[in-house]
């Protein structure tokens, strides 16, 4: 998950194609997701400010306090240099070729079918143990894969 939409980097300066306050949700956005890296921990106070709309920003109090997130470590890398390190980090995540939002990254390439053969392609990509779901594309395509 990386909050940056159809944001572009000018002067290194984030421009965000619904203005400023798009760009701030992205940051706190950006800042709960370093702090609490697994998606169940962040994924809840992504869902309610993306769920207040316009009053995100009048509600990202609410929303750490309901996903259970420290609003102070989330304030402190919203108003300090680590955002806008994270900035720069989701801008260099972005395919410079994406036309909308959002697309799908495996292993940090952009999917070629733009998401819709996701199970086949994160399966084709996977080094791992086969997970159930793998294994059972895997059996309706007729593949043999080895995984290590």
């Amino acid at each position: 998950m990386v909050p940056y939409g159809n944001a572009r980097m000018e002067s290194g300066k984030v421009s965000c194609q619904h203005g400023e306050e798009e760009c701030e949700g992205n940051r706190w956005e950006q800042c709960a997701i370093a702090h609490y890296p697994d998606a169940s921990d962040y994924f809840p106070f992504y869902y309610c400010m993306e769920s207040e709309g316009d009053r995100m920003l009048h509600n990202v109090k609410k929303c750490a306090s309901d996903a259970n997130l420290d609003y102070g470590i989330l304030s402190t890398c919203y108003n300090g240099a680590e955002s806008e390190e994270l900035q720069k980090k989701a801008a260099a995540m972005t395919p410079s070729d994406h036309q909308y939002v959002p697309w799908v990254l495996i292993n940090g390439v952009k999917s070629p079918s733009d998401g819709d053969n996701i199970l086949e392609e994160v399966c084709s990509a996977y080094t791992g143990e086969a997970p159930k779901a793998c294994e059972s594309l895997e059996k309706s395509k007729g593949w043999k894969r080895c995984y290590a």
